[in-house]
């Protein structure tokens, strides 16, 4: 359901963002994940939790959507190293929100309130950024200047690569803990440390990237996160032994951290002048990856075993990797 409202909004978003601004677009999509988080806690049946976790995906692919179009429009150059520093805030995030649900187990309030505390964020955000958000729409469609027409070829191809590595992204983080079991012998706290150091080796990866993204051509910058994220992932793949395979992770997820704000990037690059509608659609890629990604795996698990399923990792790398050296898009394009 999660995966379905970002498809949606990948659909809808540059419509969305036509009639109302990227300001005021960004204000609903704090409004939308707001409700779909009450919802989604609000101990319902089934089809409420379900609703609920559409309403969040089609409210933080509003928000993630625009804020990436936004900072491509107002950092110009600096758009690559802004993204790392934003999306390394989100992996922070990523690390800290599990903490927050936790702590409320720990002391007796259950997993919602945890949640709750992402509403009253959501709320602080919209309380700074006051009533007036005209700010934010600056460029392209959201000030009725994006290019007319559709996105060239050379959009689709980075599109392609984007979802490839996305799909990576959810495969590490949702399965990682089955590898660490199944190669390791871990046990419970398996889920809890996979989740740490990939999601933490994308923190770092984020962060540091940002500095890189600098003075280093994204392309290049690219090719190196796919290449570390690729031995990262070797090693934790041969390995049997869980300190090694850990610590492989970590690496891994440096380099992963570093695909979808370069990805992004260079989509929006690729867009000719349409920034809004390619991120709306990389929506698109991200549902696809999200909700189908793991799936794979998961059904290649239960007919080849969870180590042979994560050669699915391998492949969707190097066919990233194929695409940016083949269908390479320039810093300037």
């Amino acid at each position: 359901a999660f995966a379905v409202g970002g498809v949606l909004l990948g659909l809808t978003g540059h419509s969305l963002v036509s009639r109302l601004g990227r300001g005021r677009s960004l204000r609903l999509g704090s409004g939308v994940l707001a409700l779909g988080v009450l919802v989604y806690a609000s101990g319902g049946p089934l089809t409420v939790t379900l609703l609920g976790a559409l309403l969040c995906g089609i409210g933080g692919s509003i928000v993630a959507v625009f804020v990436t179009s936004f900072l491509s429009a107002q950092q110009g150059p600096a758009a690559p190293s802004a993204l790392n520093e934003g999306n390394g805030l989100g992996a922070v995030a990523g690390l800290v929100a599990p903490l927050a649900v936790g702590a409320g187990v720990a002391v007796g309030w259950g997993w919602r309130p945890g949640l709750v505390v992402v509403v009253l964020m959501l709320l602080a955000v919209e309380l700074v950024r006051g009533r007036t958000v005209a700010d934010y729409d600056i460029g392209d469609a959201a000030s009725g200047s994006e290019a007319p027409g559709r996105l060239p070829a050379a959009y689709w191809w980075a599109w392609l690569t984007l979802a490839c590595l996305i799909s990576v992204e959810f495969c590490l983080t949702l399965w990682s803990a089955d590898l660490l079991r199944d190669r390791a012998g871990m046990g419970a706290g398996a889920a809890a440390a996979s989740l740490a150091t990939v999601v933490g080796g994308m923190a770092v990866g984020r962060l540091t990237g940002a500095q890189l993204a600098h003075r280093a051509d994204p392309e290049r910058l690219l090719l190196g996160a796919i290449l570390v994220a690729g031995a990262g992932f070797m090693v934790a793949w041969l390995s049997t032994t869980a300190a090694v395979m850990l610590v492989a992770f970590f690496v891994c997820g440096l380099g992963v951290g570093l695909h979808f704000p370069l990805g992004i990037g260079r989509c929006v690059r690729a867009s000719g002048r349409r920034p809004d509608r390619a991120t709306a659609r990389v929506s698109i890629a991200g549902g696809l990856a999200s909700g189908g990604a793991p799936f794979v795996l998961a059904a290649l698990a239960d007919s080849a075993g969870v180590h042979t399923a994560f050669l699915t990792v391998v492949a969707l790398l190097a066919f990233a990797l194929a695409l940016v050296l083949l269908r390479p898009v320039p810093a300037t394009a």
